[in-house]
């Protein structure tokens, strides 16, 4: 009889358990799944619905080749950004999963508007990961995520290497994650900073240009030179060039290790930023008499050119009213009291800036 009941109790607890493992969590398994690997947000132009959410979805493949990589690009309209993507469950048969989404375009429309509606949304939805990667979509983010670059190996892996450590270092490209970004809008002194990524015809994307942004809206787009300076200021980018000229030549030297830091000093009694920027480089463009000459009027000219061209920078970013260096945090930080952010935003429009770089040639590339 207690052999019947033991059966019995454990039959039970096999049936719970089973019923248990089935539907408690509701997970589903990977081929009922689309993985959503970027995402696009633009302004649609109509008032009902003025957002166009896009999708990226990976389709799986057996192959792994250049040109092997396919995707599913889906596109609706919606009143927000939140019923967009639910709405956009309609329109496939597996369930949307954001977990390996790493790149989200914010359109050129929205972010000369307002994007802290599209910041809000990511930063509240629980499946999307603060590491991902954000850019800006020229002339929109439909645009860049309908093109379908040739050599691409798996679906969105051009988009990932663009922005990641694993593909190529471009000096000109300045990578922002999820988190960074949140930090940067909720900080008093720190402005955001955005890439932006054009796309070239139907096979490439261009990233070469930075957007400068105050907590709302893009207020300073940098060139491509401006770009490459602002990433050797900010990150101490070591992968890349220096320009200048000599004797009416052309200098272009790879940069092999640069460092800078700036200080707040008093001038006259004004407050003066100083920034040193110490940079050593083999030159790969210069005269073939180089190697005779005396490297040190060269290096002069070079600091000095250099030094222009970052104060120029300095200047052009104070005049836009943005500080994606963070000099105002670093003067709440070293002034104590609530009115020390007050102070600065009075100090910063008229902030004396003062560079001083200093170039060191290591070789010139040739060899006797």
């Amino acid at each position: 009889m207690k052999m019947r009941w033991l059966k019995l109790t454990l039959l039970a607890l096999c049936l719970l358990l089973v019923c248990t493992a089935s539907s408690g969590c509701g997970f589903k398994d990977i081929d009922k799944r689309y993985f959503i690997v970027a995402m696009g947000i633009d302004y649609s132009g109509k008032k009902q619905n003025p957002y166009l959410i896009t999708l990226r979805l990976a389709i799986a493949s057996p192959k792994i080749e250049p040109g092997a990589g396919k995707a599913q690009v889906e596109t609706i309209e919606a009143a927000s950004i939140a019923e967009g993507v639910r709405m956009l469950k309609a329109h496939v048969d597996k369930e949307l999963d954001f977990g390996h989404c790493k790149i989200f375009l914010i359109g050129e429309r929205v972010a000369w508007k307002d994007y802290s509606p599209v910041l809000d949304w990511m930063k509240r939805r629980r499946d999307i990961q603060s590491i991902a990667n954000l850019a800006i979509g020229k002339p929109d983010a439909r645009t860049i995520l309908q093109i379908n670059p040739m050599a691409e190996r798996y679906p969105g892996n051009a988009l990932f290497l663009s922005f990641g450590a694993d593909g190529t270092d471009n000096p000109y490209t300045y990578i922002e994650s999820l988190s960074d970004l949140s930090r940067r809008v909720m900080e008093q002194g720190l402005d955001p900073v955005i890439p932006i990524i054009r796309g070239e015809g139907s096979s490439g994307y261009i990233i070469n240009r930075t957007a400068l942004l105050d907590k709302t809206k893009i207020k300073l787009v940098l060139k491509p030179e401006e770009s490459q300076l602002f990433n050797q200021l900010a990150k101490n980018f070591e992968k890349s060039s220096i320009q200048g000229s000599f004797s009416s030549n052309r200098l272009v030297g790879a940069v092999s290790r640069i460092k800078s830091r700036y200080y707040f000093s008093d001038n006259n009694g004004k407050l003066q930023l100083n920034m040193d920027v110490r940079i050593k480089a083999l030159m790969e463009e210069a005269p073939s008499n180089l190697f005779e000459q005396s490297w040190g009027p060269v290096e002069k000219k070079l600091s000095a050119d250099y030094s222009k061209s970052t104060e120029k920078l300095l200047k052009k970013i104070q005049q836009a009213g943005v500080d994606p260096f963070g000099f105002g945090l670093r003067y709440r930080a070293t002034h104590a009291g609530e009115a020390a952010w007050q102070q600065w935003q009075n100090i910063y429009p008229t902030l004396q800036i003062a560079v001083n770089a200093r170039i060191k040639i290591e070789g010139t590339g040739l060899v006797k």
